[in-house]
């Protein structure tokens, strides 16, 4: 063996002797974390802030259970729906005391803690304290820690190592994206969505939602002469995730076409106009500024017509039928 190699070996038995050293006295002091961490797998400060906002920004007043407190926006339709279903299950607990929004580093290090974004709420600390490893001691009723996980909210009661009964806090994840026709990507305007069968948003072909990470949801997306699409939708801690929602047409649903002139300053255009449907380009009108879109899908739709620096002008048609040929949808450019 050589002398190089053998202070290689060395030096690579010293670190591993290190990082035992380190790992067995962050276990037995309890500076070793085994919350949601693990339970959820993100609590990177960066992948906080990109969704959520910097520690102390987007926050607002929130009236909590009769308490004045400060979160982050983003989770406020979140706690309404928590406030909505204890007080239904008129349990009769007491929340004599509510913090949430404190701009801090965590307890024994490893980064800004969840409060510091505003997602974070300990309830009552008096008669739910931190206890460590120890046994979880809490009078919090199981049916509001239900509630409160049904809306996104990991109980720090229930961590494996750290118990922390008054502990509270909020994952969730972002996604967005639109509705498609399977046949020829076109945007489908008239659609109704629902998540765990209650309403969901949406509109002009486009959703966005923001949802807790604590469960999956069931979807449910309707539109007028297409196949309906129901699947199961889970999203990981902190995503912004982007998904097209794709239906498929039914067999009568023929694709009609959208028809008209481009004219520039009310003259015939010297170049090619570009043409889009629903935001997205689907071809040009010619040299004498026709243009055709073909394969159009039934509903609302809106064309926008382009050319180089001069301001695009966009018209709405009529609710189409299946197999409409809407002639003469004209657009003047640079009036």
């Amino acid at each position: 063996m050589s002398r190089k190699t053998r202070i290689f070996l060395v030096i690579l038995v010293l670190i591993l002797f290190s990082g035992g050293v380190f790992f067995g006295t962050a276990l037995l002091t309890g500076n070793l974390k085994f919350g949601a961490e693990v339970i959820i797998g993100c609590q990177g400060s960066s992948q906080i802030s990109n969704f959520m906002g910097k520690p102390g920004s987007n926050l607002v007043t929130y009236n909590l259970f009769g308490q004045e407190v400060t979160v982050n926006e983003k989770i406020t339709p979140f706690l309404d729906n928590v406030q909505k279903e204890v007080n239904d299950a008129k349990t009769g607990y007491q929340f004599s005391s509510i913090q949430t929004y404190n701009n801090r580093s965590k307890r024994g290090g490893g980064g800004k803690s969840l409060h510091s974004y505003g997602i974070a709420i300990d309830i009552n600390p008096g008669s739910n304290p931190a206890t460590g490893r120890g046994e979880v001691q809490t009078d919090i009723p199981q049916s509001i820690i239900d509630i409160f996980r049904k809306y996104g909210f990991i109980w720090g009661g229930e961590w494996a190592g750290e118990r922390d009964a008054m502990h509270f806090e909020w994952y969730g994840g972002e996604v967005s994206g639109n509705f498609i026709n399977a046949n020829n990507g076109q945007k489908i305007t008239d659609v109704t969505t629902t998540l765990d069968n209650l309403p969901a948003p949406n509109a002009d072909g486009s959703y966005n939602w923001t949802l807790a990470a604590t469960h999956p949801y069931q979807v449910k997306v309707k539109a007028r002469g297409y196949e309906e699409n129901n699947f199961s939708l889970s999203l990981s801690c902190f995503e912004n995730r982007v998904s097209d929602i794709v239906l498929k047409p039914l067999a009568d649903n023929i694709p009609g076409s959208i028809s008209g002139h481009i004219t520039l300053r009310g003259r015939s255009p010297l170049i090619p106009a570009t043409i889009s449907l629903d935001g997205k380009a689907v071809g040009a009108s010619n040299v004498t500024g026709d243009y055709l879109v073909t394969g159009v899908s039934r509903g609302r739709h809106t064309v926008t017509a382009k050319i180089l620096l001069f301001p695009s002008v966009t018209v709405s048609t009529i609710d189409m039928v299946p197999g409409e040929a809407i002639s003469n949808l004209d657009l003047t450019i640079g009036q």
